[in-house]
């Protein structure tokens, strides 16, 4: 059980309080921690009137907490807050709870980790899969991007996750996924994942296939995947590329794309394994990319 929600419900509900409050302000001043000026000795009473420090102190004057639990219980909860409730999600996503990759079979669900993982709820693609394959169309298109991008985070859904976010019956949901999986199309959740292994992302999938040779319409119809998702996929693995041959490491690269560090190494291998086999392609692909950046001042928004 996390130090969070070992408190008392009253101090649970005030801490919580507090550093939401903490956030909002932060996120409203565009800024970390008030402005400081060159003579930090005299500012340091003023830097420490942060409301963090105000929740620190209470922790440790009302409730008799030690100043270095204090500290880790205000830290915490900025991290729960962050991960939970920050800005880190579109207009259109929410933040769900998923299952950890990491976790074996065998435990039952109130034993296992959950992590948060971003999804998204309504895209610009979903109107021309609407227009084409209709609503069981779309809810299969939808079906498999929450299931991917949890899998993409590190999470793993369960069928009853998706009923829940697709507002149908598990049975629905089980039928679903038994057409994909005879069309070949991997739904990378819980059950599916402890059946047949770990797998890679749908990303590197769809990358794969552009680098075999395969056309947008051929994927398309391979992976359910719009066209302008598959530009999409093929635009960020050139610039995974592009910043590796630019000697920047996997966490940098990570950061820059704002991918996960699953997907930018699957990137990265399979950039190895087709440099050969798909020059063409690949130099292709990397050049159109060098072409957009360098049209861009600023480029990727580091310094080269």
């Amino acid at each position: 059980m996390s130090l969070l929600a070992a408190l008392p419900g009253n101090l649970h509900h005030r801490c919580m309080s507090q550093i939401l409050l903490s956030c909002w302000a932060y996120v409203i001043m565009g800024v970390m921690m008030p402005a400081a000026g060159t003579d930090t000795k005299s500012l340091i009473n003023a830097w420490r009137k942060t409301n963090e420090q105000e929740l620190s102190n209470s922790l440790k004057i009302e409730y008799g907490f030690s100043p270095a639990l204090a500290r880790s219980l205000v830290q915490l909860m900025h991290e729960h807050v962050e991960a939970n409730y920050g800005n880190l999600r579109g207009d259109s996503q929410v933040i769900y709870h998923a299952i950890s990759a990491k976790e074996g079979p065998g435990k039952s669900i109130d034993n296992l980790k959950i992590v948060p993982v971003t999804l998204t709820v309504s895209h610009p693609d979903d109107a021309a899969v609407l227009k084409e394959q209709g609503v069981p169309g779309l809810r299969k298109h939808k079906l498999l991007r929450f299931a991917n991008e949890a899998y993409d985070q590190g999470g793993l859904l369960i069928q009853e996750d998706l009923a829940l976010l697709l507002t149908t019956s598990i049975r629905t949901i089980q039928r679903d996924m038994q057409e994909m999986r005879r069309q070949g199309i991997v739904v990378p959740t819980r059950g599916e994942i402890q059946d047949i292994g770990p797998t890679v992302s749908h990303k590197t999938q769809i990358i794969e296939l552009y680098l075999k040779g395969y056309e947008y319409t051929e994927i398309e119809q391979r992976t359910r995947h719009t066209g302008d998702s598959i530009k999409r996929y093929i635009s960020g693995f050139s610039k995974v590329v592009l910043l590796s041959n630019k000697g920047y490491s996997i966490i940098q690269i990570r950061e820059l794309t704002n991918s996960s560090e699953k997907v930018v190494s699957e990137y990265l291998a399979l950039y190895k394994t087709y440099k050969e086999l798909a020059s063409d392609r690949l130099n292709q692909t990397v050049t159109k990319s060098i072409e957009k950046l360098d049209s861009k001042k600023g480029g990727l928004g580091v310094r080269q």
